[in-house]
């Protein structure tokens, strides 16, 4: 049995900001988007074994692209789900080990994912075991986001706001195919709000 992390969640360092107010000036700020792939859901007792981030311009445009499988010292768990097997960790590097290079791809950014609260509550867990932590940075849920900008769907997972904006999913559930799912959202639910600052898909 994997053992009980505590249940007090360190601050991570990221502010977030009102989705409402956020829509009403163009960004100016270049963008961190980030997913997480998971043993489970719960971030006391469950581990990271994916990381993906996407840094992007103020406009969306992608400036580049990192993932890695991360070793969670223990098994992969929903494999149904995510499709990450045992085999496909071996000889991964630990969180510890990645943590500065991931920090170090969000320092100066706007931290962006799709629901946040989840990828935070991990991100926080995973870095109060390691040195690291994340500086003090503004962040954006993109689920949140959708429910100002696409207020006439009644769901707002990431499939769903894919699917109301024209945007093809393939390879759900593994982090790197989120991450260019959520920029590519973004991107979109950006040119709705902001059409003067153009779109990817121009």
């Amino acid at each position: 049995m994997a053992a009980k992390r505590t249940t007090t969640r360190p601050d991570t360092g990221l502010r977030r900001v009102d989705a409402r107010v956020w829509v009403e000036v163009p960004p100016t700020m270049p963008f961190a988007v980030l997913d997480l792939e998971t043993t489970g859901l719960n971030p006391s007792v469950d581990r990271v074994i994916e990381v993906a981030v996407i840094r992007c311009a103020p406009d969306g445009t992608v400036i580049d692209e990192w993932s890695t499988l991360v070793d969670p010292g223990r098994d992969p768990g929903a494999t149904h789900i995510h499709g990450i097997t045992a085999a496909d960790l071996a000889g991964a590097p630990t969180f510890a080990a990645i943590a500065p290079a991931l920090v170090d791809r969000l320092e100066g950014h706007m931290v962006c994912a799709h629901n946040l609260s989840f990828d935070e509550a991990f991100l926080a867990a995973e870095l109060a075991e390691t040195d690291c932590e994340l500086p003090d940075t503004p962040s954006l849920c993109t689920l949140e986001l959708a429910r100002v900008v696409l207020d006439t769907q009644n769901r707002h997972t990431l499939a769903a706001c894919a699917a109301e904006l024209g945007i093809a999913h393939e390879g759900a559930h593994r982090a790197l195919a989120d991450t260019r799912v959520t920029v590519a959202v973004l991107t979109a639910m950006l040119d709705r709000v902001h059409p003067a600052q153009g779109s990817l898909f121009d």
